[in-house]
């Protein structure tokens, strides 16, 4: 299922919440209330306790433009986490559209708390729930991974892959007519100096720890309490490397999101440590270190292009929600905002990928 229609958010609303009503997973009396209009979907709250999260588009491109294909994704990825408090916990599902509403969601819990800022208090948490997330392979019960498969992708050569991807998603921009030819040489450059570092690929083997990655750490893809953190949005989830979770966790691009901060360097070796301490296990945090220096840079990487390629597009989604959804506008600007900063935000990315190999 795919679209290039804009989205009527209010049609949107009215249509599920009668499709609930007659399953009598919501009340008559009650109404759905609109959360959030993220890229992938569409989050209602259901009730006090209870989100409903509905598939409305995809950026991946791995889903090759069906963004049904989200729902059961996620889907797989929830019921693999089932109990371990990392995220969402699935209530139920619809995996396919009917013909009443036309779309695919999930239900799950709601979880209380806000989204992560960078505090020291918030990185410790973050950094202790990417350590039980990536430790999940030697645990009982969790040592297979088969269960995600085939809908999370096993992504054995990471720097290959994301390589590759980096270059598909700045191409809208390399082929934008009106692209600045700055933006352009910049774009260039960086993927010429990433390419430069795809010999290093081996180690990963060599050093070899494959877990489930969940590889979009904006912070509004963290709810955070007086507890723990936790991660929601699972749409760029894979099985793979940790490092691709630590390195678009400190990528400038992912922080850059949550208006417009940098994070000093000081805090980034805070969380690395942070993180290595909460493994509890000196073995796996050495092939992680190792994970990080070699394919860290990668994730940033991939953000800068899909950036740029995403100024081209963004427009077809979000121009007639604004003023329906805060959500959207606030994506709006962030974009325009990111467009004013992606020099600084490439030199960043530019030094990066210079650190030191192991």
């Amino acid at each position: 299922m795919s679209t290039s229609t804009l989205l009527n958010l209010g049609q949107l609303r009215e249509a599920l919440q009668s499709h609930l009503q007659d399953r009598h997973i919501l009340k008559d009396s009650h109404s759905l209330e609109l959360l959030a209009h993220g890229e992938a979907n569409v989050i209602f709250h259901l009730d006090a306790d209870r989100l409903v999260r509905v598939a409305v588009n995809t950026p991946n491109q791995r889903f090759q433009g069906d963004f049904s294909r989200v729902t059961k994704f996620e889907w797989t990825i929830l019921h693999y986490l089932k109990d371990t408090g990392l995220g969402h916990e699935l209530l139920g599902e619809q995996l396919e559209p009917t013909e009443d509403f036309p779309y695919t969601y999930l239900v799950t819990n709601y979880i209380t708390g806000g989204p992560m800022d960078y505090s020291r208090l918030h990185l410790q948490q973050c950094a202790a729930t990417l350590a039980r997330l990536h430790r999940l392979p030697l645990q009982p019960g969790y040592r297979q991974v088969q269960p995600l498969k085939p809908q999370v992708q096993q992504v054995s050569h990471p720097l290959a892959l994301f390589f590759q991807e980096s270059w598909d998603y700045a191409q809208p921009y390399l082929d934008f007519p009106d692209a600045d030819s700055e933006i352009i040489q910049m774009l260039e450059s960086v993927l010429t100096r990433a390419e430069a570092r795809l010999a290093a690929e081996p180690l990963l083997t060599e050093y070899r720890h494959e877990c489930l990655v969940h590889s979009d750490h904006t912070y509004e893809n963290w709810v955070v309490n007086d507890q723990q953190a936790y991660l929601i949005d699972w749409e760029w989830a894979e099985i793979g490397s940790p490092a691709g979770d630590l390195g678009h966790f400190l990528s400038p691009v992912t922080i850059c999101r949550r208006h417009g901060y940098q994070m000093p360097a000081e805090d980034k070796q805070f969380f690395l440590n942070a993180y290595y301490d909460a493994l509890e296990d000196a073995d796996l945090a050495q092939k992680i270190k190792v994970h990080y220096a070699v394919f860290g840079a990668f994730p940033a990487l991939r953000s800068l292009c899909w950036t740029a390629g995403y100024w081209v597009t963004v427009r077809r989604w979000y121009a007639t929600s604004v003023e329906e959804s805060a959500s959207a506008a606030a994506r709006m600007e962030r974009l325009r905002d990111s467009q004013r900063r992606f020099p600084q935000l490439w030199a960043e990315v530019m030094a990066l990928l210079e650190e030191p190999l192991p």
